[in-house]
């Protein structure tokens, strides 16, 4: 409720009628979801939800129509809502052996016969932890020049819900710790 409120915040402050009309559209989508979610635990949708509205605010923010500070503490919110979202995709599945309800996860989150399966990046990031306990975002960034912030933020998220890492501090102070 809190993301949702501030949400609409934000866009309030943007003076493109059309571009707000669209976010706080995607913002009440994003609730119907999360009702539906509470519901029916459609994980799935809901992060793809999630992902459209945030991708929309990334656009307001490189279009200027968003200061960065508020654009920084929304990524941070969808951040943490998506990493509880997906901590709550592995306790299903975990809870869910022996049926076929939980195996429907995309590619990056498909479960391995033994435990959660990580991608290529994932794998990275988690070396780099094997040389330090702690890194900020600028150094998991720089193992990945080709490669966007939000996608690496994304990998970052899902091994938060795995519980690999977590996330420590706030804005440019907060920084990544190993915590198996």
């Amino acid at each position: 409720m809190a993301l949702t409120k501030a949400s609409f915040k934000v866009s309030d402050l943007i003076s493109d009628l059309v571009f707000r009309g669209k976010i706080k559209e995607q913002v009440i989508e994003v609730y119907k979801t999360f009702l539906m979610f509470n519901a029916e635990k459609n994980h799935g949708e809901l992060l793809k939800e999630i992902n459209v509205l945030d991708h929309y605010f990334y656009l307001g923010g490189h279009l200027n129509l968003i200061k960065e500070e508020h654009l920084k503490q929304l990524q941070n919110g969808f951040l943490v809502f998506k990493s509880h979202i997906i901590l709550a995709m592995n306790e299903n599945d975990k809870s869910d052996t022996g049926s076929h309800k939980g195996a429907r996860l995309s590619d990056e989150r498909e479960l391995a016969s033994g435990g959660e399966s990580l991608n290529a990046k994932q794998k990275k990031i988690m070396e780099k932890f094997s040389s330090k306990d702690t890194l900020k975002l600028a150094e998991i960034l720089e193992l990945f020049p080709d490669i966007s912030e939000r996608t690496i933020r994304n990998e970052l998220t899902f091994l938060i819900g795995l519980g690999e890492i977590t996330r420590d501090g706030r804005g440019n102070g907060s920084f990544y710790r190993l915590l198996k």
